[in-house]
């Protein structure tokens, strides 16, 4: 449909129907707006989880790889104290203290098949970490836990350990190796200590490099037994081994070997977050990175805000131009109609009426139909004006404009040519029938009583009646040649009496029709 059509068709609606329109339109948008929106949360939502399953991977990787690093070594300081010998007694602290230097490994003890120290290194004070009486006696041959590892067929263990010595806080990753000779005899073993803090550290080198969670993310290495948070870094730092059993066993539900994304509320922080949650080393621990949900979607946020201040000031103005608009248009109606109508009557003037002659006329003289003209002129108007003012002739003018349209059939052209005279264009009619709807205006004209200020005022009207020729429909001045032959016929009317309807014949003589 063409713009022109559909502005002319909203052009003709009510102000209900516009504003139903509009609502419709404004849902529309508002759809498209929740569409676009929810669009974007899924894409952040989704870069948000691809990032957290790269990272989780990426560490996990380091994690397993620091771990067999420090396995590594473990065996090579057993291998070389114990088994092979490569390093003298003299030797024994600075090979101790190079080997320390990595990254993976922060003290370690070497024993002999009866538990007693051989030697021992660390990074921080063994009383710190190991009880009194086995730092007393130097020895871990008391020690249940030396007797299982003693007797047990696996030469290498990885296990969570924490501090029964002076610093109880002291927390982290015990890895033990076996030594033993070519027949299997065994010769002792090597206990190396990783501390969660140095965990932390590896963690805060990545943040130098660039490598952010952000303020609200986490990361996080938890003992899967215990139920302990072994380290952790990012956001809810908190000093020491946690115990929180059993809300970790609530996020470690969300654990799996395929890094899948999951959104939980943090047990250590009480953030709601989106995380991965890992397993490692054969299931016995788990490490998690989660991001603060308000950190992932602080910008869809924003723009969540934004988007819908614009729709409701797109609304507001949406809704302020239809009404502004609604009224301009009965504005620019109205002046069309003061423009084409009689202000006091409301019927037609004599520019509109003029224009409405000339198309009815083409249209009956093509369809060879009979018009009929109806002039009409108020008796006594002027002394209606003396006895009640002019305000009283006004009201019975603005009677006449009330009941005349409705005396005649809706295709009559009904006008106020001026004063107290009126004309009734009838098209398609026989002067028979026009004689009737003449003499029905004329006896409800009688009938009317205008009330004016508590007083009546009574008023007839005299008519003259004339049908156009075929010679006058096809002249250009035949309307006014009707008209003017009206005229007569009212004329006659006045001089007989007045109240009464007189008509035309077409060789201009005039024929009374009886009052």
């Amino acid at each position: 449909m063409p713009y022109g059509k559909i502005a002319s068709y909203c052009g003709h609606l009510s102000l209900a129907a516009k504003r139903g329109l509009l609502l419709l339109f404004i849902f529309v948008q508002t759809a498209i707006l929740a569409g676009h929106l929810y669009y974007q949360y899924t894409y952040i939502m989704g870069e948000a989880a691809r990032i957290l399953r790269n990272t989780i991977l990426l560490e996990a990787e380091r994690f397993e790889t620091s771990l067999d690093a420090m396995g590594y070594q473990v065996r090579l300081i057993g291998n070389a104290l114990l088994l092979n010998h490569t390093v003298t007694s003299e030797n024994t602290n600075r090979f101790l203290d190079e080997e320390l230097k990595q990254d993976w490994l922060d003290g370690v003890i070497v024993f002999d098949e009866k538990g007693d120290f051989v030697a021992q290194r660390a990074l921080f004070p063994l009383e710190n970490a190991l009880s009194a009486s086995t730092i007393a006696q130097a020895s871990f041959r008391d020690s249940p836990l030396f007797k299982q590892l003693r007797y047990s067929k696996e030469n290498d263990s990885l296990f969570y350990w924490q501090s029964d010595g002076a610093d109880p806080n002291l927390h982290g990753f015990v890895m033990y190796h076996a030594i033993r000779d070519i027949k299997g005899n065994f010769l002792g073993g090597v206990v190396g200590y990783f501390d969660a803090d140095s965990m932390v550290e590896i963690f805060r080198k990545l943040n130098d490099k660039g490598f952010y969670l952000g303020s609200g993310g986490a990361m996080v290495v938890l003992d899967r037994d215990n139920y302990i948070q072994l380290t952790r870094v990012g956001a809810g730092v908190t000093a020491g081994p946690l115990h929180f059993y059993p809300y970790l066993k609530e996020v470690m539900k969300y654990s799996s070997d395929s890094a899948q994304t999951n959104q939980y509320i943090s047990p250590i922080d009480g953030t709601p977050r989106m995380g991965v949650f890992l397993n490692l080393s054969h299931h016995k621990w788990v490490m998690a990175a989660g991001l603060a949900e308000h950190e992932i979607l602080h910008g869809w946020y924003l723009q969540v805000f934004c988007s819908v201040m614009a729709l409701i000031a797109i609304i507001i103005t949406q809704w302020s131009l239809l009404n502004y608009m609604h009224a301009n248009s009965l504005q620019r109606a109205q002046l069309v109609k003061d423009a084409l109508r009689d202000p006091l009557t409301g019927l037609a003037n004599r520019r509109y009426f003029d224009e409405q002659v000339r198309n009815i006329c083409r249209v009956v003289s093509h369809q060879r139909q009979s018009l009929c003209v109806l002039n009409i002129d108020l008796d006594y108007f002027k002394r209606i004006n003396d006895n009640f003012g002019h305000s009283g002739g006004d009201e019975v003018l603005r009677c006449v404009g009330q009941i005349l349209p409705g005396l005649v059939r809706g295709n009559d052209i009904v006008a106020r040519l001026g004063g107290e005279e009126f004309v009734v264009v009838m098209p398609f009619t026989e002067p028979e029938y026009a004689e009737e709807v003449a003499e029905r205006i004329r006896i409800n004209f009688a009938r009317q009583e205008v009330n004016f200020h508590g007083r009546k005022i009574q008023f007839t009207a005299s008519f003259g009646l004339a049908q156009m020729t075929p010679d006058e429909l096809n002249a250009s001045e035949g309307f006014q040649a009707t008209l003017d032959r009206a005229d007569q016929a009212l004329y006659r009317a006045k001089r007989e009496g007045r109240n009464r309807v007189c008509v035309a014949s077409k060789n201009r003589q005039l024929i009374l029709y009886p009052a």
